[in-house]
């Protein structure tokens, strides 16, 4: 009888401690954001030569606007994407990031969030590769 106790005791172990490693990994795959669904692979590039932090919202994300493409100056009232970076760089607000040269904006996933006025907002999660 003991013997079964400390099998059972064993199990729930196991099946605990593996739904807390997933919730960790899908936690740090995410830099701590809901609402983020990953690619499998790179998505299609977005042609931005640079873009402009609005709001950072976690470690190594922040939300950022696209340069109006119609416009040739140094306005951003253009699309609405979230720039992920797993090199460790931190981002603040008005911040313009170019993209590095030989290096593209690449979709890898989508990000839902509610905006201030309380609407839900779907957008494209981007990096740099």
């Amino acid at each position: 009888m003991k013997k079964w106790g400390l099998f059972l005791g064993g199990v729930a172990t196991g099946i605990i401690l593996t739904f807390l490693f997933a919730y960790f990994y899908a936690y740090s795959n995410n830099n701590g954001l809901s609402g983020v669904t990953n690619f499998d692979q790179p998505g299609q590039v977005i042609n931005e030569s640079s873009v402009k932090v609005m709001q950072v919202v976690g470690d190594n994300a922040a939300l950022v606007r696209g340069q109006d493409n119609d416009r040739h100056d140094d306005w951003y009232f253009g699309a609405i994407y979230l720039l992920r970076n797993y090199e460790g760089q931190y981002y603040c607000d008005d911040e313009i990031i170019k993209r590095p040269a030989g290096k593209k904006f690449r979709q890898t996933g989508i990000y839902k969030y509610e905006a201030k006025s309380g609407d839900y907002k779907t957008v494209a999660i981007i990096e740099i590769k």
